[in-house]
């Protein structure tokens, strides 16, 4: 077989980047244009095309004309820039067997190169472009409810990363849903057809972790009758997620980092060479491990291998717009545990108004348990303020969105009560209706300024009839 490459692109740093992240005996050859040679594709191992252009811009007719030219097997492969899943999806759709992100990198341009030598052809997950806002609030994304542009962002990296086997470290507080990422990751790859194994580091005692991570041998230590494979070869082909991987004792530390860089395993007990294993790892914490490094409890060194690829959950409070979204996917999930009579009928706006300027330490956990709380005890009715628990009327004085409440309920409260239902419906009103005059009528400028989803603001507007005034 030839041992020369194809790149068809006019852009100069494109080739030059290309030729020193190849190996060193392929041989490069560079064109601006398709040839109209018969037979030429015949020169050549595999080839590559820059589809980085917007739009077509003709790299779909060169994709098709290489693969007209080429054997059924001669590899093709586009390069992307890194945001256009969409033109990856054409890319792969159009006759590509894999693709690679500009900028460059060697070892991903070498296994991609392998792949395709091989026969392997990338399936066209990581070129889908994103579901429309109302399909994410409504059937979601991986098991993610959201359209706020901070999950996006996180879609987007879960696309991107999903195809490599590079370490991914998932940081993010406590019930914002770091493990629903790790299957995310595991769903979106090659390894999808695998093990997903969970493993919470901080839920089992340090003394037992190792033999449930490595497993042992018989006669490893007493009670150990006979050999148990760990949770690391059960994920063998597939994923393994360290949960709480801030809580793992430091000498237990060093066997991940060696799992990491040689890629084997010695269960409790073994007197032979070490097994290879072939598994990708995800972790996640809650914990600053900076300051854990510069305080001696976690290995810098191990923090640099697992931390390949970053991402970071937004917490609830700081994508209020998906609170709603959220809060009625819940309770539409509750709903299908009850007979008809006994299902929920729904939030009420003053409710709704209620959970979206709530703080939300406890994020989407504690909006899910206060919503089942709600409809567990007000079968066939409405969920309304007084439903919710009390913390949910007593936001903090720090938060922006609760100083604002605080300050928009500043009212007299006279001796014989009021009707907080009335007087929230008021607000919610009042402050709808400023915000379209504000903006002239534009719902998506309104929605901007209310801070909430444009789907959410036109529902509010029809549950207060503001069209029928406004007309």
């Amino acid at each position: 077989m030839s041992s020369s490459c194809l790149l068809l692109s006019e852009s100069k740093k494109l080739s030059a980047d290309l030729a020193k992240t190849l190996p060193s005996e392929v041989e490069l050859v560079t064109l601006t244009e398709f040839p109209e040679e018969a037979g030429f594709a015949n020169d050549f191992a595999f080839a590559l095309v820059d589809c980085r252009a917007e739009g077509n811009a003709g790299w779909q007719g060169s994709l098709q004309a290489l693969k007209s030219a080429g054997s059924d097997d001669f590899p093709v492969i586009a390069i992307c820039r890194p945001d256009a899943l969409a033109a990856v999806r054409r890319a792969l759709q159009g006759g590509a067997d894999n693709y690679l992100f500009a900028p460059l990198r060697k070892a991903e341009t070498n296994r991609v190169i392998e792949q395709c030598l091989g026969g392997v052809r990338a399936t066209d997950a990581a070129g889908t472009e994103l579901p429309s806002d109302e399909i994410l609030l409504t059937e979601g994304f991986c098991g993610f409810i959201g359209a706020s542009e901070l999950m996006k962002g996180v879609y987007r990296q879960l696309l991107k990363v999903a195809t490599a086997d590079s370490g991914v470290l998932i940081q993010g507080e406590s019930g914002t849903g770091k493990e629903l990422v790790a299957r995310a990751l595991h769903s979106l790859s090659r390894r999808s057809q695998s093990a997903f194994v969970p493993v919470n580091c901080g839920a089992i005692p340090h003394d037992l972790l190792e033999s449930e991570l490595f497993g042992y041998v018989k006669g490893a230590f007493t009670g150990a009758s006979g050999d148990r494979i760990g949770r690391v070869e059960m994920a063998e082909n597939g994923t393994i997620f360290l949960d709480e991987i801030g809580d793992m004792e430091p000498l237990l530390q060093v066997k991940i980092l060696r799992l990491l860089q040689e890629k084997t395993i010695e269960p409790l007990g073994w007197c032979k060479e070490p097994k290879k294993i072939n598994v990708r790892i995800v972790s996640a914490t809650n914990r600053d491990l900076e300051k854990d490094i510069a305080e001696g409890r976690f290995r810098e060194d191990l923090y640099y291998r697992l931390n390949v690829v970053p991402i970071t959950l937004p917490p609830l409070r700081e994508r209020r717009d998906d609170v709603s979204g959220l809060a009625e996917f819940f309770l539409r999930s509750f709903n299908v545990g009850f007979e008809e009579p006994e299902q929920v009928l729904g939030i009420t706006p003053e409710a709704l108004w209620l959970l979206e300027n709530y703080n939300w330490p406890g994020n989407v956990r504690e909006l899910e348990n206060v919503i089942e709380r709600a409809a567990v005890m007000n079968p066939g009715g409405w969920i309304m303020p007084l439903d919710l628990p009390e913390k949910i009327f007593q936001p903090e004085e720090s938060d922006a969105a609760a100083e604002n409440f605080s300050q928009a309920a500043a009212v007299a409260l006279p001796a014989d009560g009021i009707s907080l239902k009335s007087e929230v419906t008021r607000l919610e009103k009042e402050l709808i209706a400023e915000a379209l005059k504000r903006t002239h009528g534009v719902k998506e400028q309104a929605a901007r300024l209310l801070k909430i989803n444009r789907t959410t603001l036109i529902e509010k507007i029809r549950r207060n009839q503001l069209e029928e005034e406004s007309a």
